[in-house]
């Protein structure tokens, strides 16, 4: 009867040891403790946004001029989508463009963050 006393208390602590494994969960500001790993403090255009549009929308021939859809190789053809609520509904709400995947949390926080600093072509 001891023998199995034992034993179930080994079986025990394991079944409570693997359970508490788990449980681990790391604290952001100590994993990256500069700041957030995706920084939108600083987000412009010229920089952040053209270049992220320009992979992800234009290279691929969809969003360019004379194809019928939006052209988003300019700034104004970007920033009219901008103002009249389409890339928040497509591309962060919806998360249905581009159709191939939807952009990282990273790039579209960015594109919240300079939608939020009133979309400047800067």
């Amino acid at each position: 009867m001891r023998k199995n006393y034992k034993l179930y208390s080994l079986l025990l602590f394991c079944l409570v040891w693997i359970s508490m494994a788990g449980c681990y969960y790391d604290n952001v500001e100590e994993l990256y403790p500069g700041g957030s790993p995706c920084d939108i403090s600083n987000v412009t255009y010229s920089l952040d946004i053209k270049p992220m549009i320009d992979t992800n929308c234009a290279i691929s021939g969809c969003h360019v001029a004379g194809t019928g859809r939006v052209n988003l190789t300019t700034y104004t053809g970007l920033k009219n989508i901008v103002d009249d609520g389409r890339l928040v509904s497509r591309v962060i709400i919806q998360k249905d463009m581009p159709p191939s995947q939807p952009l990282s949390l990273c790039q579209m926080d960015k594109i919240q963050a300079w939608i939020d600093q009133g979309a400047p072509e800067n």
